[in-house]
Formats: structure tokens, C-alpha cells, sequence
């Protein structure tokens, strides 16, 4: 085998040049990775350190998302509880205006009738309509009534209102 006889200058030239081309390659791995550190042999106490920080950022990313997750659900949630808030408050103001029209309708049939020994007509105002029901003496509550009723359906297509016994 033949040997090569290099200068101490040329010998040291070349490992100097072997030490840059090791920290260019080091370099380079730290560029493209991201990090100063990337196995425990660069710095074994910054490399175990950076793991265990990242495993926390890992927890805490998780804990975020179900947080976000959290939120999406209230207020999905909110939502369709203003909706039904809505949807009730709907309900009410039909309810009370059906109430209303009944207690108008009926309020004017009970102040017009009084218990009487003779046959009684009795003045009805419907939607603006003016009807007239004449009741018997002798009439039950239900013959009352169907009379009223015969007095409403007569005066009003438009108007569904009839009184209940």
C-alpha cells in the first residue's frame, strides 16, 4: 500500500476543511428541521427539555380544540334556545289574541242575557257585525247555546267563533 505524505500546513488545511464541511452538514440539518438541537448528542439536556415542551404544546392543542369544540356547542345551543324563545313567544301572542276575540264575543253574549221569565233576544257583535238570538224562556243552557251559536255561524263564513257549553 502506498502512503500519501501530506505537510503539516496541507494536513491541517484539510482538517480544517473537514471540521467546515461537518458544520455546514450540521447547519443545514438545524435549517431544515427548525431546531438548534436535534438529538441528544448535540445537547442532551436542551434535547430532552424540547420534548417535553412539546408534549405540553401537544396537551394543550388537544385542550383547545375541545375548548373551541365547547364553544361551537353553547352556541349552537343559544341558538336553538332563542329559536324555541321565539316559537313560544309566537304561541303566547296567538293564544292571548284567541283568548282576546273569545272574551269579547262571549263578554257581550253574558251582558246581553239575563235570566228572564219571558223570551229573551239577545244582540251580538261579531267582527263589527251586529246579530241578533232570540232564546225561549224555558231554554236550557244548551238550547242557549245552540242558538247563539246558529246566531254566530249565520252572521259570520269568515268568523269560526262558537260558544262552548
Amino acid at each position: 500500500m502506498s502512503s500519501i505524505t501530506l505537510s503539516s500546513a496541507t494536513r491541517q488545511n484539510l482538517l480544517s476543511l473537514q471540521d467546515t464541511a461537518q458544520l455546514m452538514a450540521t447547519t443545514q440539518n438545524r435549517l431544515a428541521t427548525g431546531k438548534t438541537v436535534n438529538s441528544a448528542l448535540d445537547n442532551p439536556t436542551n434535547f430532552f427539555t424540547s420534548q417535553a415542551l412539546d408534549s405540553r404544546s401537544s396537551s394543550l392543542n388537544t385542550l383547545l380544540d375541545g375548548i373551541s369544540n365547547g364553544v361551537q356547542t353553547i352556541q349552537a345551543a343559544n341558538q336553538g334556545i332563542t329559536s324555541i324563545q321565539k316559537l313560544v313567544d309566537q304561541a303566547k301572542s296567538i293564544a292571548n289574541q284567541a283568548l282576546s276575540t273569545q272574551l269579547s264575543t262571549t263578554g257581550t253574549a253574558a251582558g246581553a242575557y239575563s235570566a228572564s221569565t219571558a223570551s229573551q233576544s239577545v244582540l251580538l257583535t261579531i267582527n263589527g257585525t251586529s246579530v241578533s238570538a232570540t232564546i225561549a224562556a224555558s231554554s236550557s243552557i244548551s238550547a242557549t247555546v245552540a242558538a247563539l251559536n246558529s246566531a254566530v255561524s249565520s252572521a259570520s263564513t269568515s268568523s269560526s267563533g262558537s260558544f262552548g257549553a
